[in-house]
This record gives structure tokens, sequence and C-alpha cells, in this order.
């Protein structure tokens, strides 16, 4: 039998990545709903969010670039015990085909890996 890893037995196909940074969790969610957070990661993200809970998630819909069909999107922010780590976690789901959902990963990968180029302080332009 042929495992087709992400297709769910009712919804489509899924999609998660997470990855933790070395940034306290009220840093980390200040940097992502800022403007120059927004820009960085929010690419056909619906901005009228269905779910925003301060400094835990949010939920929306996410259609990817040339495509009419929108998947829902789930972004959570976990502090660690210790509160001087946060792990950022980005769920996928309701894609339609399995190409759709490597497209999603390639996306959602490329944004998680990229986090700390937001995290780095800006020089000081002269």
């Amino acid at each position: 039998m042929i495992e087709n890893i992400g297709l769910t037995k009712d919804s489509g196909w899924q999609f998660g990545v997470r990855k933790t940074f070395p940034t306290n969790l009220e840093s980390i969610w200040k940097l992502f709903f800022s403007e120059d957070g927004l820009k960085y990661w929010s690419e056909g993200v619906e901005q009228d969010f269905s779910t925003f809970k301060e400094h835990s998630h949010i939920r929306t819909k996410w259609k990817q670039v040339g495509s009419k069909e929108s998947a829902s999107l789930q972004i959570r922010f976990i502090p660690s015990q210790k509160c001087d780590r946060t792990t950022i976690s980005i769920h996928v789901d309701q894609l339609k085909t399995e190409n759709q959902r490597e497209e999603a990963k390639k996306y959602w990968t490329k944004i998680i890996r990229n986090i700390p180029v937001l995290l780095t302080p800006k020089v000081a332009e002269d």
C-alpha cells in the first residue's frame, strides 16, 4: 500500500512545520506582526483573521500565488518553560492536491527558515 504523506481522511492535504527561536514570546510576536514582519510572511494571507489570540495563535485563510482556492492557515507561538525561546508552528490544511501541498511546504519552510533575518537588529542607515 502506498502511503500519501499529508493526505487526510476527510479534508484534503495538509502540511506543518515548526522551529524554535532564541527569542522570548512577546518579542517574536511583536516582530511577527510588525509592518516589516507582515511584509515578510503574509503574502496571500487574509488579514481578517478568524482567530487572533495575542501571544498564542492565529487562524485565517491562505491562498498560494496563482491559486484560486484558499487553504486554512494556523500559526502558533509556543514559549519555552524558561520563556527564553519560542517555537513557531505553522500548519496549513484543506489543500486540494498533493502539488498544492508541495508548494505550501516550499513556501512555509522558506519563511520559517528565514525568520532569523527578521530577528537580526537592523543597522541604522546614515
